[in-house]
């Protein structure tokens, strides 16, 4: 039970660390800079090496297994993922359908930047919540009810600092988001519970932020 206690402690720890620099981080630039510093430095940075830290110095285990990144039915973890987080994309264009807003497809440069930007969020938001907090909560064999809703419930906070760098937001939209952050950790921890992977969790939540412009009307 101590054992229990302790490694659960560690990653809880961990995590924190995260968020407090993170909360520190939005706080001192809101969204003022370039996304692609925020996605490809700052957010990888900030969220994954305190993870890093634990797995290597006290795990003692290589990056890939202490982020669940290995598989021995690869692709169809990918299928499964793409299966999954497609239906965010189809909801979004439903929605967009059905309140009558016309499709635009374009590509350009800054389109792209952003589009790469979300897979790397997507990236490390999952290997954060699922392949570290979620994975290690797992383990520790407390049923899988109670990792669930905990990971859930950290993984909407891991968001507020971001929400509250956007100006003029309301509580509505705060809510909504919060919502849909705790409804989309639920559904990649049970991912991870069927694929025992992080692979899948992450190719959803890609999907699921490249479903967001769908969204908005």
């Amino acid at each position: 039970m101590t054992k229990t206690v302790d490694v659960s402690q560690k990653v809880l720890n961990a995590w924190a660390i995260s968020l407090i620099i993170w909360s520190v981080y939005r706080a001192t630039f809101g969204t003022e800079l370039p996304i692609w510093i925020d996605e490809f430095f700052a957010k990888p940075f900030v969220f994954l090496f305190p993870a890093y830290w634990y797995i290597v110095r006290v795990e003692k285990k290589s990056i890939m297994q202490g982020f669940s990144l290995v598989s021995s039915r690869s692709v169809s973890d990918i299928l499964t993922g793409i299966g999954v987080g497609l239906i965010f994309v189809v909801l979004a264009a439903f929605a967009r359908f059905i309140n009558g807003v016309p499709f635009s497809f374009y590509l350009d440069t800054s389109i792209l930047i952003w589009i790469l930007a979300m897979v790397m969020a997507g990236l490390s938001e999952q290997l954060l919540s699922t392949g570290f907090v979620f994975k290690r909560l797992y383990e520790q064999g407390s049923g899988v009810v109670k990792p669930i809703i905990t990971a859930a419930i950290l993984f909407s906070f891991l968001h507020i600092p971001a929400l509250f760098g956007v100006e003029k937001i309301s509580g509505n939209i705060l809510l909504q988001s919060l919502i849909l952050n705790f409804v989309l950790s639920i559904i990649t921890s049970l991912l991870y519970v069927v694929r025992k992977n992080t692979i899948a969790p992450v190719i959803v939540q890609i999907l699921y932020f490249l479903s967001l412009p769908l969204m908005i009307f």
